[in-house]
């Protein structure tokens, strides 16, 4: 409570991926136990886009996939850089990422390149302007006679229909 006001937000997240509602609940179970009263509002994902441009976003749960693309720059940018994007940071800005962002986008020397990478790590792992509450690594092993395997990163098919054994 702050001035007789009890701490409340709503976290926004939203069904398309199965595990979000479910991690949401174990979050605002985990809030509750530090006094923070967590509504948790799940709907269109794009509740999210839009309670960041309009400023009414307290917080939310979504899924953002870095490792997808060989190389991110894109979406970090997008979520990083100044004024933000419509996931990512919202009301958070760090000149030094903003430029050092900047320079990555806009240079194929591989040893500058790292250099700004590192800073743009440092900044988010000090700073916290997201928080990632959970990870995993997709692992697949596949028996060598199993012919057209396909890897969805983003798990939505698993192609089964299209495998076949190897005569």
């Amino acid at each position: 409570m702050r001035n007789g006001k009890r701490f409340s937000i709503t976290l926004r997240t939203f069904p398309d991926r199965p595990e979000l509602p479910l991690i949401a609940t174990a979050l605002q179970d985990q809030w509750r136990e530090i006094g923070i009263e967590l509504e948790v509002s799940v709907a269109n994902y794009s509740e999210i886009p839009a309670g960041h441009q309009d400023g009414s976003l307290d917080t939310a749960l979504y899924a953002r996939n870095y490792g997808l693309t060989p190389d991110p720059i894109g979406s970090v940018l997008q979520d990083f850089s100044q004024g933000g994007g419509d996931w990512g940071a919202m009301g958070w800005e760090n000149q030094t990422v903003a430029d050092a962002l900047m320079t990555i986008a806009s240079t194929t020397d591989q040893d500058l390149r790292r250099k700004k990478i590192a800073i743009v790590v440092d900044s988010l792992q000090q700073e916290l302007p997201v928080i990632p509450v959970v990870w995993y690594q997709h692992t697949v092993s596949v028996n060598a006679n199993l012919k057209d395997v396909v890897i969805d990163p983003l798990q939505r098919s698993y192609g089964l229909s299209k495998m076949y054994w190897a005569d």
